[in-house]
């Protein structure tokens, strides 16, 4: 069931997306414990944990709560939460990682076919697979950057309504998209703008790089949840 509040109109609060950390008397220490589940993210097992933790900010933004991250007290909560989130991902990456090698496949096809036939495998390489190669390598950006414009969306509804099937409500996502595309592409760009920030944390011989890149995440979910709390269409 979603959590949404009323609608109401606005503009996504580009400094507020940035200073709410501060303003959270704990914030050091549940950044901190967040950059721990990032780094075990290598390993996969802290990927539910960070998505379960955003899940729960989103929701804390929307319902206007102050001080929206919420605390580490609930660990096995956070992690059944991450779950739903983790398979919206990893299902839509695999999803698009299968398409795209099966037309890989079949641009191949020519070029193994002239290689049967007797042709010259270098020539045939040459004339077909090297503009193949090309036209996929497009197809494989263009992919992957409405991916990454589509997936904040799904993994929102998601998290609002509490099922892994409302990630893949793909209309519906789609018109939510379409109905607050200024707020929802602002929100894209102050995540990409903390992406970028969380960077420096690796002056810090690499100490402050995983709760930095956790605190971009942390960004993402109040810009997004301002997007969602503000539009005139539920999610």
């Amino acid at each position: 069931m979603s959590t949404q509040a009323p609608a109401r109109t606005g503009t996504v609060d580009f400094g507020r997306s940035f200073s709410f950390v501060t303003e959270d008397p704990e914030w050091v220490k549940k950044i901190l414990i967040g950059g721990a589940f990032t780094l075990a993210c290598a390993l996969l097992v802290g990927v539910p944990f960070v998505l379960g933790y955003f899940s729960r900010t989103l929701r804390n933004v929307i319902a206007g709560e102050p001080r929206p991250m919420p605390d580490w007290d609930d660990l096995g909560g956070i992690f059944n939460e991450g779950l739903r989130l983790t398979a919206v991902y990893l299902l839509y990456t695999l999803g698009i990682v299968a398409i795209l090698a099966a037309l890989g496949c079949v641009v191949m096809l020519p070029v193994m076919a002239l290689s049967g036939s007797g042709a010259d495998p270098a020539e045939a390489l040459g004339l077909l697979g090297g503009m193949g190669i090309v036209a996929l390598y497009g197809l494989v950006m263009m992919t992957s950057l409405a991916l990454a414009v589509y997936l904040p969306a799904a993994l929102a509804r998601a998290a609002l309504r509490g099922t892994v099937g409302d990630g893949f409500a793909w209309q519906e996502v789609l018109a939510f998209i379409k109905a607050n595309l200024g707020n929802y592409l602002l929100s894209l760009v102050i995540y990409l703008l903390a992406s970028f920030l969380s960077q420096f944390g690796a002056v810090l011989c690499c100490v402050g790089l995983f709760p930095a890149a956790f605190w971009s995440y942390m960004v993402l979910a109040v810009a997004l949840g301002q997007t969602v709390r503000l539009s005139p269409v539920q999610i």
